[in-house]
């Protein structure tokens, strides 16, 4: 598989390489990211030495298991030893003076999860490793409470570390190129909205195959690829699954406050549900959306989260209510029989998400560079229970840029073009925003199938952008 986009990425950890000083780096990003082929991706000179931890097992194996390594890839004899700091006074010799490029990756696996390693590995970088500037170590993990807590906020790499980077799924315009040579734009898209931009679960996809058969082989049928995905991606993520499941089951349907969330579940909603919230959101599983309200303070009744996983929403959607009967499946059509109509209006919603995780390319293709943009984001109101004129609303992306001027983006993804009735659903939006005097409103509308002649015609949207706007 050709190696495709991260060029930002590849550029922060090329610098890296070409520094003149010790560099001491951290990446994490959930499973599935491609943080290890990120990592194998880049061009160096001298050295090269990749470590990687093994899932579950404890200190001495950890040990045992980098010592292999250690002498499998300086060429020489075996090392003995049970404990972190034999084996780093065992690798220190091979990081003096020559240009060395050094991954721990899967770190918290290396760690066993304890604090331990990472007090150890600093002393080392202080009194030996960093005297080489030519040295760039990198840690790196796919568990994100590890890695913020115990590594990106660690006291002990406090004013060590020089860069860090967050991993995230591709962006749509990388994405689709797993499949644009055989699958239209519209059903590239429908891809994104089920698989995101996980290169792993891209790979998985036949692009020679239409979508159903792909959900047919890939989620529906016994001893498919997804039907355990959920279960290894949360035990690898969370101790105790139990309630980060119940979190993201409750929020697969709809977004939700943390009042209603813990209101469904039965939750008191103390620090200890504050800490699960955080800790789904830091692994990219769900996001704390704060809508923009460029007139006035937002209030944290209006707060809310919502699924940012594709294939987390789609798995609590479509396959976890019926995991059991697909299973047993060994026959095709299965997918299309859970589904059925339902994915027309589920697309919708999905579309929304994937033109907001999508906004840098929109902004591109809307010809408004970042500097001019003052605050983006959803925007939702309820309905004022005292005064019949302030209506409830939600804007998909409202975008605030300098010179007083909103601009609402509506989002639209459907097999057919969209016509005149959707004027009179943009204008009650409008004037739920109820902008001050002095303010204008730009409405931009993305549609994956286009628009009438008669919605052309009267020429209503300043902006009208199809796929491409995002892919």
């Amino acid at each position: 598989m050709t190696f495709i986009g991260r060029s930002f990425e590849l550029e922060i950890i090329q610098a890296a390489l070409n520094s003149k000083r010790a560099e001491l780096g951290v990446i994490y990003g959930r499973r599935r990211v491609g943080k290890s082929t990120l990592l194998k991706q880049v061009h160096h000179q001298g050295d090269g030495l990749f470590f990687e931890g093994l899932e579950g097992l404890p200190l001495e194996k950890q040990v045992e298991h980098f010592l292999d390594q250690l002498a499998t890839q300086t060429k020489t004899p075996p090392f003995r030893g049970k404990t972190w700091k034999e084996a780093f006074e065992a690798l220190t010799p091979f990081l003096r003076k020559k240009r060395i490029y050094l991954v721990f990756d899967e770190f918290p696996w290396m760690a066993s999860e304890q604090d331990d390693l990472i007090a150890l590995l600093k002393f080392y970088w202080d009194q030996s490793w960093k005297e080489n500037p030519k040295l760039t170590l990198i840690l790196c993990g796919s568990i994100a409470s590890f890695m913020v807590k115990h590594v990106l906020h660690s006291r002990a790499l406090h004013n060590r570390k020089t860069f860090e980077l967050k991993v995230e799924p591709l962006p749509a315009v990388d994405s689709k190129h797993f499949f644009s040579k055989y699958r239209s734009d519209f059903e590239a898209a429908q891809f994104l909205c089920i698989f995101g931009g996980v290169p792993k679960y891209l790979e998985q996809i036949n692009p020679r195959q239409d979508l159903m058969t792909n959900l047919d082989h890939l989620c529906f049928k016994k001893g498919g690829f997804f039907l355990t995905e959920f279960e290894t991606l949360f035990k690898e993520q969370f101790r105790v699954t139990r309630n980060y499941e119940a979190i993201v089951q409750c929020l697969s349907q709809q977004s939700m406050s943390k009042e209603q969330i813990t209101k469904q579940l039965g939750s008191k909603g103390g620090g200890g549900f504050g800490t699960y919230l955080k800790n789904l959101e830091d692994a990219g599983f769900i996001k704390k959306e704060t809508p923009l309200n460029p007139f006035g303070k937002i209030r944290s009744k209006t707060i809310r989260y919502s699924i940012w996983d594709e294939w987390l929403r789609f798995y609590f959607t479509f396959m976890h209510p019926q995991i059991s009967l697909i299973q047993q499946n060994t026959r095709n059509g299965l997918a299309d029989g859970i589904i059925g109509n339902r994915f027309d209006s589920y697309c919708g919603l999905a579309f929304e998400k994937l033109c907001q995780k999508n906004l840098a390319t929109l902004l591109v293709n809307l010809e408004l560079p970042m500097h001019r943009v003052l605050g983006v984001g959803p925007f939702f109101r309820q309905p004022s229970r005292t005064e019949k004129k302030s209506p409830g609303a939600q804007i998909d992306l409202l975008i605030r840029k300098k010179g007083n001027t909103l601009v609402l983006v509506e989002c639209k993804f459907s097999k057919n073009a969209v016509g005149m009735s959707i004027i009179p659903e943009i204008e009650r939006k409008v004037k739920a925003l109820n902008p001050p005097k002095g303010f204008s409103i730009e409405r931009v509308l993305i549609s994956a199938s286009g628009i009438s002649p008669e919605l052309e015609d009267h020429g209503y949207f300043h902006r009208t952008l199809g796929l491409d706007a995002i892919m």
